[in-house]
């Protein structure tokens, strides 16, 4: 079978599915718009990014992008075909238009989207954040633009695919039903599992299991994933614990949920408002570090720090619960999908940074607790594993029915 992947970060949420398609002998063509290299056994086409409007208010930018990328795929498309290439199936991420042109080449080939969060002012933090306003009409004519473009894609796919019953939730009801599809893109718990003797080292100093450490991994230090409420927690856990380490991993751009009002770096917003409180040669700020080193990071971990607005289930979570880490997380979506407070780790409310702290602690002193949670994290980690998962993606994407959805 002959199987376009369209994607603009790829491989993004086809990183596990691609590799395992090529082994069933699937012949694949991925389209994405970035320049790094890309591993893949099969072509990879690329356009160019385009420049984004200024002036414009959010809304209308990613129409105006959107419009811009459909025409950049769906020209590619047309080179692919002139060359005698026409995919069986088309797999793809909606967020960004990429899609909503190509049956313009292709009307009757199957679509497959991921099209991950029908996103509202409350996905950005509105209406939790208490440095943000209470979502107003403002707010809701930004996410107009994104929600009608993923609208548009999902009316000319054939199923999409959700990761969580969370996100599919977020959807209205007129996308429920068969076409929907709850399937996570799984991790692999063979990579990510508990290892006693992991170790690594930060500034000159070894780290390993004899060490008390606290992790915090985000893919950009944001409060969407509650950044300065763990960084609040510190000065407390620091006093009471005079030995514990904390290993910060993450970019110091705005993420998900905007950057901070006044336009600098929250990292160091935090270090100026916490100045005096915190014992700096004790936290140990990452960056952005290789997949191998942060397997390691979790498997050395004593106590992982997982927070969040309600927002899409990051992958971290789960890698971290499968190295067996002792997972300390806020209450409420995504996180609860996955940890039930007491059985698979413990739960805080978001904006609690002392209550967080009394937990943290509390799991430092108490190495049973640990890996209490440590054995029931690793074992609800596997429902999630790329064994579970890949099967039931691949049943969808090779399932013999063609029909196009009108």
């Amino acid at each position: 079978m002959r199987l376009l992947l369209v994607h603009q970060n790829f491989p993004g949420q086809f990183r596990q599915l691609a590799p395992h398609l090529a082994q069933r002998g699937h012949e694949l063509v991925a389209l994405c718009s970035h320049e790094r290299p890309v591993a893949l056994a099969g072509r990879v086409l690329r356009y160019r990014e385009p420049a984004k409007p200024e002036g414009l208010p959010l809304g209308s930018q990613i129409w105006h992008e959107g419009l811009e990328r459909a025409a950049a795929v769906a020209r590619l498309c047309d080179q692919l075909d002139r060359e005698g290439w026409r995919p069986h199936r088309i797999l793809g991420h909606s967020g960004w238009g990429e899609t909503i042109a190509i049956d313009q080449v292709w009307p009757d080939v199957p679509q497959i989207l991921w099209p991950e969060l029908w996103v509202q002012p409350e996905h950005g933090g509105h209406g939790h954040d208490p440095l943000l306003t209470p979502p107003g009409l403002d707010e809701h004519l930004n996410q107009v633009g994104r929600n009608a473009l993923t609208r548009v894609s999902l009316a000319k796919a054939k199923q999409w695919v959700l990761p969580t019953q969370h996100q599919a939730a977020s959807f209205p009801p007129e996308f429920q039903g068969s076409r929907l599809q709850v399937i996570h893109e799984g991790i692999d718990t063979r990579l990510a599992h508990p290892d006693p003797s992991a170790s690594y080292e930060v500034r000159g100093i070894r780290i390993d299991r004899s060490v008390p450490t606290i992790t915090f991994v985000n893919r950009n230090l944001e409060r969407l994933r509650g950044f300065d409420q763990f960084m609040r927690a510190l000065p407390a856990i620091q006093r009471r614990h005079p030995t514990v380490r904390a290993l910060i991993v993450g970019d110091n751009d705005s993420g998900y949920g905007g950057g901070h009002p006044s336009g600098r770096p929250l990292k160091q917003v935090l270090l100026d408002e916490l100045a005096g409180e915190l014992d700096l040669e004790r936290i140990h700020f990452l960056g952005r570090i290789p997949h191998p080193m942060l397997i390691r990071l979790l498997q050395a971990s004593w106590v992982h720090v997982y927070l969040s607005y309600p927002f899409v289930l990051g992958w971290s979570l789960l890698e971290a619960m499968a190295c067996g880490c002792c997972v300390v997380g806020s209450r409420g979506m995504p996180v609860q999908e996955v940890i039930e407070d007491g059985v698979q780790g413990l739960l805080v409310p978001m904006d609690d940074p002392s209550r967080l702290a009394q937990r943290v602690l509390a799991l430092l002193e108490a190495p049973q607790l640990r890996a209490q949670f440590s054995e029931a994290a690793r074992l609800a980690a596997l429902q999630w594993d790329q064994s579970v998962t890949l099967p039931a993606l691949t049943a969808l994407v090779e399932a013999e029915s063609t029909s196009v959805v009108q």
